[in-house]
C-alpha cells in the first residue's frame, strides 16, 4: 500500500448490520442517539481497573505497615496462588464465554443468555469437586502451595475465592460479550476494589490474611448472584437442546486453552511458589513486590483485551476484516510505545515507589524488584495481543506459546538453583522471569502476523524508543543530582513532567495511535481516516 495515497476508514460502530437494516427510516432523534465507541467502552472499562488497581496498592500498603512482612506475603502469594489456579479452574471460560456471547449478537441469532448457564454448570461442579479433592487434605496442600503445613487456612481461602471467582467471571463475562460494559465494570469495581478494601477494614484485627481472603470469597459470590438475576431472566423459554449446544461450544473451545491460562499464571506463581521451599515466606516479599507491581502495570493492557475480544469477535464475525487489521496496527504501535517508556520510568524511580507504598523495610532488594520491572514492555505486549489471537480462531495458539514459555521458565530456575547455589535464588528467579517474557513475546508476535497479517513496526518505532531513551538518561541524571531519597512528590512532578513531554514527542512525530485516540476520544468522531501503513512497515 501506498502511504501517501491510500486510507483505511474505521466505522467505530459496533452496532449489529441487522440493527442497522432493519431501521431504514429512523428518525432524526434516533441519528443523534449514542453511538457505542470503541473508546467509550474502553474508558470505562480503564476506570474499572484503574479503581481496582488502586484498592490493590492500598489493601497491599496497609497490611504492609499494619501487620508487616509475612502477612504481606501470604497475602501477595495467595493472589499468586489464586492466579494460578483460576487459570485451570475457569475451564478457559473467561475468554470462551464472551466470545460466544459476542459472536451470537453479532450475528442476529439472539441466542446469548444460554450461554451464561452453559458457563456456569461447567465452572461450578468442577470448582466443588476441587473443593471435595483438597479439603480433607488442606495441611498437605498448604506445605506445597505456601511452604508450610501451618497455613491451612490459606488453602481454605483459596476454595471460596476460586467459587467467589467463577460466579463474578460467568456474570461478567456474560456482560461483556454483550459489550454492556457499564453494567459489568461496576460488577468489577464492586467485587475486585470496594469489597476486598471493606473486608480488610473490618477484619483487620484479626491479622488473619486466611480470615480476610475467605470472607471475601464468600461475599463476591453474594454480589454477583445479584447481578446474575437480569440474565437469568433472560433464560426463560431457552430450550435444553441449545443449552447442551452451548456447553459443547464452551467446553471445545476452552478446554484447549486451559494449559494456556495455567501456564500464564505459573509465569507469576511457581518462582514465588519454589523459593518458600527453600528460604522463609517473609524474605521472599521483594519477588513478591516486584510480581505485584508488573501485575499492576499489566491492568494498563487488561481493559485492551476485556473490549478487544467482543469488539474484534463481532467485527470478524460481520467480516470487517479491513477495520480489524487497521486498528491492531495502532493497538501494536500504542503498547510498545508506551510500555518501553513506562518500563524505563519505573525502574528508575522504583526505589520511590517501594517506600511510598509499603515502607522502607524492601529499599535495600531493590535490585530484584528493577529485574523483574525490565519484563515490562514484554509481558504488556502479550497481554495485549493474547485476547485478538483468541478472537481470530478457535485453536488455541496461545497455548503452545505459553507453554513453551513456561518450560524454558522453569528450566532456568533449576539450572540456577543447580549451578549457583550459594547466589540469591530471588535474583535468579527474577532473572528467568524476565527471559522467559521475552521468549514470549516473540512468540506471541510470530503468532499475532500470521494470524492478522500485521507485524511490530519497527522501523517506525525507532524514533519513540530513541525519545524513550533520552528522558530515561535525563530522569537518571535527575536522580543522580539527589543526596538522599527522593520524595514522592518531586518524583510525581518529574514523572509528569518527562511523560508530558514524551507526549509532546510522539505527536511530533505523527503517532497513529495518538492521533486516533484524540480524534475519537475527543473530538467525538465516529469514523476517521487512518493511514494505511508501507508494505514494509509491519516487517
Amino acid at each position: 500500500m501506498n502511504f501517501e495515497s491510500e486510507s483505511e476508514v474505521l466505522e467505530l460502530e459496533t452496532i449489529p448490520e441487522r440493527e442497522r437494516l432493519d431501521r431504514p427510516g429512523r428518525n432524526r432523534r434516533r441519528r443523534s442517539a449514542p453511538r457505542r465507541l470503541f473508546l467509550h467502552d474502553l474508558a470505562i472499562t480503564m476506570g474499572a481497573e484503574a479503581t481496582a488497581m488502586a484498592s490493590s496498592l492500598l489493601l497491599t500498603a496497609i497490611l504492609s505497615r499494619w501487620m508487616g512482612a509475612r502477612p504481606l506475603s501470604e497475602y501477595l502469594l495467595l493472589r499468586r496462588v489464586l492466579s494460578w489456579a483460576l487459570g485451570v479452574m475457569l475451564l478457559g471460560m473467561a475468554t470462551g464465554l464472551p466470545r460466544y456471547v459476542a459472536h451470537s449478537a453479532g450475528n442476529g441469532s439472539k441466542n446469548e443468555s444460554p450461554y451464561f448457564l452453559a458457563a456456569l454448570l461447567c465452572m461450578i461442579p468442577a470448582n466443588l469437586c476441587l473443593g471435595a479433592v483438597i479439603y480433607p487434605f488442606r495441611a498437605a496442600f498448604a506445605l506445597w502451595l505456601f511452604g508450610d503445613a501451618q497455613e491451612a487456612g490459606l488453602v481454605v481461602a483459596l476454595l471460596l475465592l476460586l467459587i467467589g471467582y467463577a460466579i463474578h467471571r460467568a456474570v461478567y463475562g456474560y456482560y461483556r460479550g454483550l459489550l454492556e460494559m457499564a453494567r459489568a465494570n461496576l460488577l468489577e469495581v464492586l467485587n475486585a476494589a470496594i469489597l476486598p478494601l471493606a473486608v480488610v477494614l473490618v477484619m483487620a484485627r484479626s491479622h488473619s490474611v486466611a480470615a480476610m481472603m475467605g470472607t471475601t470469597g464468600v461475599l463476591m459470590a453474594g454480589v454477583a448472584a445479584l447481578f446474575a438475576i437480569p440474565v437469568l431472566r433472560r433464560l426463560r423459554g431457552a430450550p435444553s437442546l441449545h443449552l447442551v449446544k452451548c456447553c459443547r461450544e464452551l467446553i471445545q473451545y476452552g478446554v484447549p486453552r486451559i494449559p494456556g491460562e495455567f501456564g500464564a499464571a505459573a509465569i507469576t506463581a511457581l518462582g514465588p511458589m519454589l523459593a518458600v521451599h527453600y528460604i522463609k515466606i517473609a524474605r521472599v516479599t521483594p519477588l513478591l513486590l516486584g510480581l505485584n507491581m508488573l501485575m499492576v502495570i499489566g491492568y494498563a493492557a487488561g481493559p485492551l483485551g476485556v473490549v478487544l475480544l467482543s469488539k474484534v469477535s463481532m467485527m470478524l464475525g460481520q467480516n470487517q476484516h479491513d477495520a480489524v487489521q487497521a486498528r491492531l496496527r495502532l493497538l501494536v504501535a500504542g503498547v510498545m510505545e508506551l510500555s518501553v517508556f513506562t518500563c524505563i520510568q519505573l525502574a528508575i524511580f522504583a526505589d520511590v515507589v517501594v517506600r511510598a507504598w509499603v515502607g522502607p523495610g524492601f529499599v535495600n532488594d531493590m535490585g530484584v524488584i528493577r529485574v523483574v520491572l525490565l519484563a515490562i514492555p514484554f509481558y504488556l505486549f502479550f497481554a495485549a495481543l493474547r485476547s485478538t489471537i483468541d478472537a481470530a480462531t478457535v485453536k488455541p495458539y496461545n497455548t503452545a506459546n505459553v507453554m513453551t514459555s513456561l518450560a524454558v521458565y522453569v528450566a532456568l530456575i533449576f539450572a540456577w538453583i543447580e549451578f549457583f547455589p550459594g547466589q540469591s535464588l530471588l535474583g535468579g528467579i527474577a532473572a528467568a522471569l524476565l527471559i522467559s517474557q521475552i521468549l514470549l513475546a516473540l512468540l506471541t508476535a510470530r503468532t499475532f502476523r500470521r494470524s492478522y497479517g500485521v507485524g511490530v513496526p519497527w522501523r517506525k518505532l525507532g524514533p519513540s524508543f530513541t525519545a524513550a531513551l533520552v528522558l530515561g538518561a535525563a530522569a537518571l541524571a535527575f536522580r543522580s543530582w539527589q543526596s538522599g531519597p527522593l520524595p514522592l512528590p518531586e518524583a510525581v512532578l518529574a514523572e509528569a513532567l518527562l511523560a508530558a513531554i514524551y507526549l509532546a514527542v510522539l505527536a511530533r512525530l505523527g503517532s497513529g495511535w495518538l492521533s486516533y485516540a484524540w480524534n475519537v476520544g475527543v473530538c467525538r468522531r465516529a469514523g476517521w481516516t487512518v493511514p494505511a501503513p508501507e508494505s514494509g512497515g509491519a516487517k
